[in-house]
C-alpha cells in the first residue's frame, strides 16, 4: 500500500481495520529500536533501504497479527525524545545522507507512535556507515537485502539519470523561450532573466501535481508572484499547468508551474535601458544595465516565495535552481548609478548560465539569502568581481552604506 506523506491517526486505524500487510512501501515495526550497536545498524539498514528502492514509511508502534497490522503498540519512551534520538541516528550513520527523511511521532486515541517517512532518493545508492559497516540495502517486497553490483550500478546510474534529466529539461526550455516559443511571447528588448526550480524527487519519479490544487493555493497566498512584478497580474491554467503573467502586451513577466512542480519563472523588466546622456569617459546614452542592486533583492523575494509554495505543494527537496539571461550582449551592471563618471563593467556574451546550486531542504525560516548569496557571487565573478558585496561573510544580505 503506497500511503501519502501526511499521515494521521485515521489513517493508522484504516490500516489496521483493513489488516494492510507490509510491502516494498510499508514496514511495521512493535517496538522502537534499542541501543546496541546491533540495533541501530537495523534501523540504519531499514531506511536506507527505503530510499534507495522506492521510497516508504516506517510506522513504529504497530502490532501485526498473520502479517497484517493490528494493533497499536504505544511507545512507553518520550516520543519526542526518541524521534531525536532516530533522527541523529540517521544523520551520522548514512553516507551520503537521505535528503527530505522526516521522523514524527502522532498520537492515536493517547498512545504515541512514530512515523518515518523515507522518500525515494534522487541521490542513491545510500550506505550505512555506522561503526565501521559498509554496506548498502534495498528492499524486494516487505524484506530487507543487501543490494549486488548489478543494483549498485543501476542505483549509480540513476543518480546521473535523474539529474542529466532535468538539466536536459532546463536546456531545453530556456531554448524555447530563446527562440520567443516559450509559455507567453516576451519582447525582444534589454534581455531576458530565466530561472528554473526543478524538484529532483518528483522529475524522478515522474509525479504530477493537481492544478486545481497549485490554482487555489495561488489564489490564497500568491506564493508564485512574477519577479519584480508584485500584485494580482492575470493567472489561468494551461496545458503545461498554471501559470501567472503580467497582462500587459507583450508580456513582460510570467511565472509558470509545470504539472511536475518545475517553476519557470521569467522577466524582462530587471534589464533597463538609460536614455539620458552622461558626461563620462565614453558615449553611455542609450546603454543597457541592470542593478547590481534591486536584481540581488528581487531574486531573494521571488525564491522565499516560491520555496514556501513549493513546500505548501507537498513537493519533497532537494530542489535545482538555475538561474540564465538571454539577449544580454554589451549589458551592464550598474552598480554606482548616481555616479556619472563611473563605468560599469559589461558582459560581452548574448547568454549566460549561472553554475546550478542544489537546496537540500526547507528551511524553518523560509529565508534563502544564502543560496541566492551563491548566485550571485557567480553572477558577480562574470562582471570581474571577485564576489557580490551585497552580502556579508555568512552570506547574508548585507548591503554597504
Amino acid at each position: 500500500m503506497l500511503l501519502g506523506k501526511n499521515i494521521d491517526g485515521d489513517t493508522i486505524k484504516s490500516l489496521i481495520d483493513g489488516k494492510v500487510r507490509e510491502s516494498v512501501h510499508l514496514e511495521f515495526k512493535r517496538e522502537t529500536y534499542g541501543n546496541t550497536d546491533a540495533d541501530k545498524k537495523e534501523f540504519l539498514k531499514d531506511i536506507s533501504a527505503f530510499a534507495n528502492t522506492l521510497g516508504g514509511h516506517l510506522i513504529i508502534g504497530i502490532g501485526e497479527n498473520e502479517g497484517g497490522a493490528a494493533s497499536v503498540e504505544p511507545i512507553l519512551e518520550s516520543v519526542d525524545k526518541e524521534s531525536d534520538r532516530l533522527q541523529n541516528m540517521a544523520r551520522t550513520g548514512i553516507e551520503p545522507p537521505i535528503l527530505g527523511l522526516d521522523i514524527k511521532p502522532i498520537d492515536i486515541d493517547d498512545k504515541n507512535i512514530i512515523i518515518i517517512h523515507v522518500p525515494r532518493s534522487f541521490n542513491p545508492p545510500h550506505r550505512v556507515i555506522y561503526k565501521g559497516s559498509n554496506r548498502y540495502y534495498g528492499r524486494n517486497s516487505s524484506s530487507v537485502h543487501q543490494l549486488s553490483l548489478e543494483e549498485l550500478r543501476q542505483a549509480f546510474g540513476e543518480r546521473r539519470s535523474i539529474e542529466e534529466r532535468a538539466k536536459s529539461f532546463v536546456g531545453q526550455r530556456f531554448l524555447s523561450i530563446q527562440a520567443n516559443d516559450g509559455i507567453m511571447p516576451l519582447p525582444e528588448k534589454n534581455g531576458t532573466l530565466v530561472m528554473h526550480l526543478v524538484p529532483l524527487l518528483n522529475f524522478g519519479m515522474e509525479r504530477r501535481i493537481d492544478v486545481v490544487k497549485i490554482k487555489e493555493l495561488q489564489e490564497a497566498k500568491s506564493y508564485f508572484n512574477r519577479i519584480e512584478s508584485p500584485g494580482w497580474g492575470s493567472q489561468r491554467i494551461n496545458l503545461e499547468g498554471y501559470c501567472i503573467y503580467h497582462s500587459d502586451t507583450p508580456c513582460q513577466a510570467y511565472t509558470q508551474i509545470f504539472h511536475n512542480g518545475v517553476v519557470e519563472a521569467t522577466s524582462t523588466s530587471l534589464f533597463k535601458r538609460y536614455i539620458h546622456p552622461a558626461p563620462t569617459r565614453r558615449d553611455r546614452s542609450n546603454w543597457r544595465f541592470f542593478s547590481g542592486y534591486d536584481l540581488p533583492l528581487s531574486l531573494i523575494e521571488a525564491i522565499n516565495d516560491y520555496m514556501q509554495g513549493l513546500h505548501a505543494l507537498e513537493i519533497m527537496p532537494p530542489i535545482l535552481l538555475q538561474i540564465s539571461m538571454m539577449g544580454i550582449k554589451g549589458i551592464e551592471m550598474g552598480i554606482k548609478l548616481d555616479d556619472p563618471y563611473h563605468v560599469p563593467p559589461s558582459y560581452e556574451r548574448d547568454v549566460l548560465h549561472l553554475p546550478s546550486s542544489v537546496i537540500t531542504e526547507f528551511r524553518a525560516d523560509e529565508d534563502y539569502e544564502s543560496v541566492m548569496a551563491e548566485q550571485m557571487h557567480f553572477l558577480w565573478n562574470a562582471f570581474g568581481f571577485e564576489r557580490c558585496n551585497l552580502f556579508n561573510e555568512n552570506d547574508e544580505w548585507a548591503p554597504p552604506n
